[in-house]
């Protein structure tokens, strides 16, 4: 598995490429979004690391023309806390954010949780081949939803919270719940995570995405699926 680190702290990647080896991956890095983006597209990894604040181009326009020909995960870095630079990352693509300081192992964590996630596949054989709710249709078969017979597109991740919340059916799922299954790990103070993707996912489905009919939420618990 190749990982490419793109980040402008030359000690940070050090950091992370010994970690990274250490646990059996390739690391291949740059230190500015251009030479990145390069990088990107000449040895074609399997997952991204990417610092949201570099010199040149930052990390969100390499998000962008990463997300512009393919689905590779990426996982930013920034130091920035504000919740508008996190969502705009999670908005044009980015699969996970880590906020700096942060624990080495806990990345690792995360991005072993990111490509089981990309390589497992997430339909169960004893399943029904469609999930319905309302004028929704999930086809298990082809991964693609309906919404009244017309296609939606979903992103790969909008894929797994729909199918998740389908086969919870009429039950509230905590934000750890959905972070845990769709993004693969454990632990508190993913809100904004799942926050991002739900607003996305409610743009493409309800017809008012203020009060949603579709995905909805329950104050101080989480979101559900109407039974």
């Amino acid at each position: 598995m190749r990982i490419l680190v793109i980040d402008d702290d030359r000690d940070l990647v050090d950091v992370l490429t010994y970690v990274l080896q250490r646990e059996g991956f390739l690391v291949l890095s740059a230190y500015d979004g251009e030479a990145g983006w390069r990088r990107y597209q000449d040895d074609h990894p399997n997952l991204v690391i990417l610092d949201i604040n570099m010199p040149g181009i930052d990390g969100i326009e390499v998000c962008r023309r990463i997300r512009g020909v393919g689905t590779t995960p990426v996982v930013m870095l920034t130091a920035r806390t504000e919740e508008s630079d996190i969502v705009r990352a999670l908005g044009i693509g980015a699969d996970d954010y880590v906020t700096k300081p942060f624990s080495p192992r806990q990345l690792v964590a995360r991005v072993k949780a990111i490509l089981r996630r990309a390589s497992a596949s997430v339909d169960a054989p004893t399943e029904p081949d469609l999930l319905e709710a309302r004028d929704l249709v999930l086809d298990l078969r082809t991964r693609g939803l309906t919404r009244a017979g017309e296609d939606v597109h979903l992103t790969p991740l909008e894929y797994k919270i729909v199918l998740l919340l389908l086969r919870n059916r009429g039950r509230v799922l905590t934000t750890s719940e959905i972070v845990e299954h769709v993004w693969g790990y454990v632990g508190s103070g993913n809100e904004v995570l799942v926050k991002v993707h739900i607003h996305r996912l409610r743009q493409k489905i309800e017809d008012d995405p203020q009060a949603p009919v579709h995905v909805r939420t329950v104050p101080g618990a989480g979101y559900m699926i109407p039974a």
